[in-house]
């Protein structure tokens, strides 16, 4: 009988690290979800807009069309063989770099930390935040690539699915650190807009809050490892009781 309770606490005890330890950083199954989908703006001569080139003063430069943007997913980074090996590496090494123990947003990015009091709270902590989604943004057209170099900007917007009231912030990855995004706003009806002045890896976050909360959509597979491992949890659970009891049914 101890040894069986001893081995129930064990596997409680493993479960609950390993779900901690999953939730800690990142959303739960961030390795498992494709790229954050980008919102069409516009149609021009039968393609579709996603965003508008603009200088510091907002004049429009150029046009940013859907099929010019490669959005790479850690996904793609760990399965897919045709990323190019650039992008895969710095992609990994950001990844091993954000999930290393012990590793918080304020020590990776600590500038977020008056993004974070100034847009959310003076009481909040950037460490409050998970990384939601982490994906690298690539020109093919070269044409936002050649702007961006001369200071121009570009606001995209993407469908997260998140609720209207979720804070929400961005950081993107530039010379070997992580900076804040200071224009990244949460749109209220599930998409959110960045401004991007550089095409590099890219953190979305949102509040560790939000990882039991109603708005995270099931589609985008937030909550798998949660759901999978409380089930397991329970099973487990379940079958040590009932071999409890078969043994003391049979003992009498």
């Amino acid at each position: 009988m101890k040894r069986l309770l001893t081995l129930s606490l064990a596997i409680v005890l493993m479960l609950t690290i390993t779900m901690s330890a999953t939730a800690a950083q990142f959303v739960p199954s961030i390795e498992n979800k494709g790229a954050p989908e980008l919102v069409v703006i516009d149609q021009l001569n039968g393609k579709d807009v996603v965003g508008y080139i603009t200088d510091a003063n907002g004049n429009q430069l150029s046009t940013e069309y859907l099929d010019c943007l490669d959005i790479t997913s850690l996904t793609d980074a760990l399965n897919d063989p045709n990323v190019p090996e650039n992008i895969k590496e710095e992609l990994l090494k950001v990844y091993e770099e954000l999930k290393k123990e012990g590793t918080k947003i304020t020590m990776v990015c600590p500038a977020l930390q008056e993004i974070v009091n100034k847009k959310w709270g003076s009481d909040k902590s950037a460490d409050d935040l998970v990384v939601k989604d982490l994906f690298d943004l690539t020109d093919k057209c070269d044409d936002l690539k050649i702007h961006l170099v001369n200071g121009a900007v570009i606001d995209l917007t993407f469908d997260l699915g998140i609720g209207s009231n979720v804070f929400f912030t961005a950081m993107v990855y530039v010379d070997g650190k992580w900076q804040p995004v200071v224009d990244a706003f949460n749109n209220g009806d599930g998409t959110v807009t960045v401004k991007f002045d550089k095409l590099c890896p890219v953190a979305f976050l949102v509040p560790r809050t939000q990882l039991n909360a109603d708005k995270v959509s099931p589609t985008t597979g937030d909550m798998t490892s949660v759901a999978i491992w409380g089930s397991v949890l329970v099973v487990s659970l379940l079958a040590i009781t009932g071999l409890v009891i078969y043994r003391r049914k049979r003992y009498n």
